[in-house]
């Protein structure tokens, strides 16, 4: 793979068709005497001839010549494919890979097909394999020529020309040879036919499909994908059982020496390397069973073939989902995403000779001091105890990357690493770790992998990158870096919010990991220390800013703390002087001209301090800063220079303001004193180079993040904070440019003992006090938003009193029916999809959204919701969308307070009323005056809503939006002396939202199980459940609010049950009792499924509810039930004394 774009985006490989070279004479396929074929629809179809083609060459070498079969299905695919874009007219660019056309929006919502979907992308990467590694088995390619039948034959019935298909007969597939070969090397859709059917393409919102005959069983399903992770990695998998040859996965391998009566057994699969042997086995479990239930069987196997062969393979064992990995090194079972490729298992055998970490000699060129030597031979003895992550915390200054450089030594002189990976969350970070290694390291190739200049060397030693370009590597449909592609990963600057976003990488690549981080030992979160594995507040060593500093490695700083009337206070009009009133009345005069756009987002606007630097940029403050600065910093050249300087800016606009106020102020100094540097600036890189060398200009450095972390100036002796920090982590950063020692810096001798921070936005203020910093928790794109509010709904549109509703039942149904699929085409290419698997399989079927409980709900938001791709559409649309939706839900649930906007609707409203000389609007126009009325909102409801809803949305792109406009102004500041400010308030959570917390995260508990499962409480249970939810989660008193109007409220169970709902297969099974519900008809199961539906929202029933509540008191029983009527009864009592027992 070597085309990347300016992104880094990652390209599907080019496919080769002619990748054999026949020269047969050409097979006149109009002739009527060949013999019959499954895609005998296709013949004499004039238009689609070449099409064919490409399918009778997939049928006729399926069995005789897979590889040949596959590409063939694969042309035709891609043939199809481009065919229905064309009709469709769907945007295509030129140079769109197939995976980029399967996997686009619109293509998807027109196969609107999980099942077919995912046959798709398998008849294209069995392809992929079929052109490059030549590894296809007969399955493999029975498995696309059925797919591809079944997509064609329905492809040609949307375009009438066929009125039907035969199902697939998998008997015509022959073993005889055919003298056939496919003339042209390239078919593309002729422009005439794509006229000829693209209006009835375009009448087709759907494509329509038939069910498949089942010639696969669940397991040979799973073999399907668990073959595909092997070709991943590169494998080739044999077709015939108990086969055993050379670099290639055998499947059912026959060993002897099994503890049974026939002392044998069958492998599922043995990874044969290059001499034969074994490298690795495979025990694959069914995918309902934990795979830890193949465990011991895999260790068996590994003795007996341990015993024939004298090597110890690799184990692993796997349900499909999850797959865990023993690696005979001795450390404990670990799970992966993927499998081995054959260098990677052949270095894992080898290594199972390795010896201790013993030679821990450190060469003093790259690092000299004993800290940085105890920090590695620490972690090099935590290595040496089965430990895989290890975590360094030493102060920014004290040298973290050459501690790494010097670790990355070590192991590789003692063989536990070959390869090695350098992340970095910035090009900057990346580009510099990159000049040490190759400084110190010079023997050892290094390559940066996202260099946008340089094309990077892939088979490097030592790779760097940053965290988003390795995320595209990863995610990309093919793999280009293996599992075990890297021995050691080292993390720089290491904390939670790399591994939020970026934790698909340490889940792909099976390497040991080392993070770095400046932040103290006591402020790294829990999360950080949980990922290295360690305890809390415990890393394998620290050497943190006070200790440098004692030890003379770094300086101290002194804090000028001062404080600005208006960044902390704001502006008050009526403090103002008329000519400072003249300029916030031409502000007030602009706003009032209104903002149609912000009609969209629900927010006030007031003159604030967070308006300051963003919005309105005021130069008396920045004066004052600057004069401050040049008045009370360190200098040198005996007082007569301020040394350099390092101003940290709120955004680019505010960086600009202060040069051009300092270029005012201070015009003496010159045009380069001080320099923007941010990433607006081309070549800042070098202006950074400039600014590190002593004598050179810029004296003064204005940043926009640039400078926060990562650069190297021992010369600074000031740092200005002039913007708002919340993160702990990045201010102790932003700390550490200081921190280095100078010498020589004041004269000959003098060197440097300390620096000045100027703080004027109460960064300190509101790290000294003693609170934990405020959780930076993940944003919450649009896209997700949407789908939670209307996973909120249909979970509450499943109550009785709106299924019985028309169009609450169909908005319910649609509202499943999108979100299922959603989750259905989640990308399983993505190592965070993969991390999710089976969670995305269980919702993206049907079965699991027939009843989903408010837990169900929780699992859904905090596992897959994040998962979700957005859509292309228009952002504006998508806004209205939500503040709907949000009313809607609001109106459903009591206890959500209404968040939707009536007044933005109906601002919205007039705002469109005066462009209704546009025609879709002038359409709307009576719906919109609808909206304005007094009358519709008095009477408002769901189906109302959802009416304007699915009228209006599309009008929102006609909203203007008005450029982001800011103000520069001239008001009087004042600065005092910093005062100490008041604890941040922490959001509090709900008693119902932390019982479904819980309960989502305990669902395997035994007895909420029980719960679950219909099945007794014992006394010991009751006082369980008790315990957790009037002490552990709550008092009583907030259990009987919650439950006051819930029947049998006091009954924790059924309170329990309410949120969890019931396993409909166990409630049907105890119905089976009484009739067998194979035997009951349509209605007599929508009768039960009302009542299954009842307990799982309300958590029981009993005959008086049956008698007398909606909707069983309007329901016919006797006439549906006729004499079994009484089983019914029955059937009640019995639910209803297991749930009170």
């Amino acid at each position: 793979m070597d085309s990347h774009d300016d992104k880094n985006k990652i390209e599907e490989p080019a496919i080769s068709y002619d990748h054999y070279s026949l020269n047969e004479p050409e097979l006149d396929l109009s002739r009527g005497d060949l013999p019959k074929r499954n895609f005998d629809y296709l013949k004499g179809k004039s238009d689609f001839a070449d099409l064919y083609a490409l399918c009778y060459e997939a049928e006729i070498w399926q069995l005789l010549d897979p590889e040949k079969s596959a590409l063939s299905s694969r042309k035709a695919l891609e043939y199809v494919v481009k065919s229905i874009y064309l009709l469709k007219g769907f945007p295509i660019s030129e140079r769109a890979s197939l995976f980029e056309l399967v996997d686009q929006e619109d293509f998807k919502e027109f196969i609107n097909d999980r099942e077919l979907m995912r046959a798709l992308h398998f008849i294209r990467k069995v392809g992929n394999n079929a052109a490059h590694s030549g590894t296809v088995t007969r399955k493999d390619s029975f498995f696309c020529v059925l797919n591809l039948h079944n997509f064609v034959g329905s492809v040609l019935m949307m375009l009438g020309v066929i009125d039907l298909f035969p199902r697939f007969d998998k008997e015509l597939l022959t073993e005889k040879t055919v003298i056939y070969v496919l003339r042209k090397a390239a078919i593309e859709p002729e422009p005439a036919v794509i006229e000829k059917y693209d209006k009835k393409a375009k009448a087709t919102a759907v494509l329509t499909t038939s069910k498949l005959p089942e010639y696969f069983t669940e397991a040979e399903t799973r073999e399907l994908y668990i073959n595909m992770l092997l070709q991943e990695a590169g494998w080739n998998v044999l077709n015939q059982k108990n086969i055993i040859a050379a670099n290639s996965v055998g499947i059912e391998i026959e060993i002897t020496g099994m503890p049974n009566s026939r002392l044998t057994g069958f492998v599922d699969y043995v990874i044969f390397g290059s001499n034969g042997k074994p490298l690795a086995l495979i025990e694959a479990k069914k995918t309902s069973v934990d795979p830890n239930a193949g465990k011991h069987q895999a260790q068996l196997y590994a003795e007996c073939l341990e015993a024939k062969y004298r090597v110890k393979p690799i184990i692993y064992y796997t349900n499909g989902y999850e797959i865990y990995c023993i690696d005979r090194l001795g450390y404990p079972p670990r799970r992966l995403y993927g499998f081995h490729s054959r260098e990677d298992l052949e270095l894992l055998i080898q290594r199972q000779n390795r010896n201790p970490i013993t030679d821990l000699r450190i060469n003093d060129d790259i690092t000299n001091r004993a800290y940085q030597k105890q920090a590695i031979t620490t972690i090099c003895e935590h290595l040496n105890s089965f430990h895989r992550r290890g975590l360094l915390v030493m102060a920014t200054g004290s040298g973290k990357t050459r501690v790494s450089i010097s670790l990355v030594d070590v192991l590789m002189r003692n063989d536990w690493v070959k390869n090695v990976l350098f992340l970095a969350d910035r090009t900057a970070l990346v580009s510099q770790a990159h000049k040490n290694y190759t400084k110190l390291l010079p023997h050892i190739t290094t390559s940066i992998l996202s260099d946008k200049t340089n094309k990077p060397d892939k088979n490097a030693r030592i790779l760097f990158s940053t965290y988003q370009t390795l995320v595209n590597f990863i995610d990309a449909d093919t793999k280009e870096f293996s599992i075990g592609r890297f021995d050691l990963i080292i993390i720089d600057e290491a904390h939670r919010s790399i591994f939020g976003k970026y934790m698909s990488i340490f889940n792909y690549f099976d390497a040991f990991l080392v993070g770095l981080t400046a932040t103290p030992r006591d402020e790294v979160d829990k999360s950080t220390y949980d990922m290295f594995q360690m305890e809390q507040g415990e890393p394998n060593f620290a050497y943190e800013l006070d200790e440098a500093v004692r030890d003379e490695f770094l300086v101290d700083y002194k804090v000028i703390n001062r404080k600005s009337a208006i960044l902390s206070k704001g502006i008050k009009y009526d403090d103002l002087s008329d000519h400072e009133k003249e300029q916030l009345d031409k502000i007030y005069e602009y706003e009032n001209e209104g903002n149609e756009i912000d009609l969209l987002n629900i927010s006030r606007r007031d003159i604030n301090p967070g308006e300051i630097f963003s919005y309105l940029y005021n130069n008396d403050t920045v004066d004052k800063v600057l004069q401050d600065l040049m008045s009370e910093g360190i200098k040198i050249k005996g007082g007569e220079e301020i040394g350099k300087t390092i101003i940290f800016a709120a955004n680019h606009k505010h960086a600009v303001q202060i040069i051009e106020r300092f270029n005012i102020l201070y015009p003496q100094y010159g045009a380069d004193y001080c320099a923007l540097i941010d990433n607006t600036v081309k070549y800042g890189h070098d202006l950074i180079n400039r600014f590190e060398v002593r004598g050179n200009l810029p004296q003064i450095a204005v940043s926009v993040d640039m400078l926060d972390t990562g650069i190297d100036v021992p010369d600074i002796l000031n740092l200005v904070f002039f913007k708002v920090v919340k993160s702990k982590i990045k201010f102790q950063q932003m700390i550490g440019r200081g921190t280095r020692l100078s010498e020589d810096i004041f004269g000959a001798g003098i060197d440097k003992e300390q620096f000045l921070i100027f703080d004027y936005c109460g960064n300190f203020d509101y790290f000294s006090i003693d609170v934990k910093e405020l959780v930076q928790t993940r944003t919450i794109s649009l896209t997700e938003k949407l789908f939670n509010v209307k996973l909120d709904i249909a979970i509450a549109l499943q109550d009785f009193r709106y299924q019985e509703n028309d169009f609450l039942k169909q908005f319910h149904d649609d509202l499943k029916k999108e979100l299922q699929k959603q989750i259905s085409d989640l990308n399983r290419s993505f190592i965070d999809v993969r991390a999710e698997w089976a969670l995305v399989d269980k919702y993206s079927t049907e079965i699991a959204w027939e009843y989903a409980s408010l837990v169900d709900g929780v699992e859904i938001k905090n596992h897959i919701s994040r998962l979700v791709q957005p859509s292309l559409e228009d952002e504006n649309p998508k806004r209205f969308d939500l503040i709907i939706y949000l009313m809607e839900f609001s109106l459903l649930d009591e206890e959500i307070i209404p968040q939707g906007n009536i007044q933005q609707i109906v601002s919205i409203a007039n705002v469109l009323l005066e462009k209704t000389t546009i025609p879709q609007i002038r359409e709307k126009k009576e719906v919109l005056k609808e909206v304005l009325t007094e009358q519709f909102w008095g009477n408002i409801s769901v189906p109302e809503l959802e009416r304007i809803r699915t009228e209006l949305r599309d009008l929102m792109k006609f909203l203007d939006k008005k450029e982001g406009k800011t103000f520069v102004i001239d008001i009087e500041d004042e600065f005092t002396d910093g005062g100490e400010i008041g604890k941040p308030n922490l959001p509090v959570m709900t008693y119902k939202q932390k019982i479904l917390d819980y309960l989502s995260e305990n669902s395997e508990n035994p007895v909420i199980q029980k719960i679950k499962n219909l099945e007794k409480l014992t006394q010991n249970d009751i006082i369980e459940l008790e315990k957790v939810l009037w002490e552990e989660l709550g008092s009583k008193d907030d259990y009987e609010k919650q439950t006051k109007n819930m029947i049998q409220g006091g009954n924790v169970a059924i309170f329990i049950r309410s949120l969890v709902g019931v396993d409909r297969d166990i409630a049907l099974q105890k119905f089976s009792e009484f009739i067998d519900v194979n035997t009951l008809n349509s209605d007599q199961m929508e009768y039960l499924k009302t009542i299954i539906d009842y307990v799982s929202v309300n958590g029981d029933i009993d005959g008086s509810i049956m008698a007398n509540n909606e909707p069983f008191n309007e329901f016919d029983w006797l006439k549906v039930y006729g004499d079994n009527l009484a089983y019914v009864g029955k059937y009640v009592n019995e639910l209803h004394n297991v749930i009170i027992a």
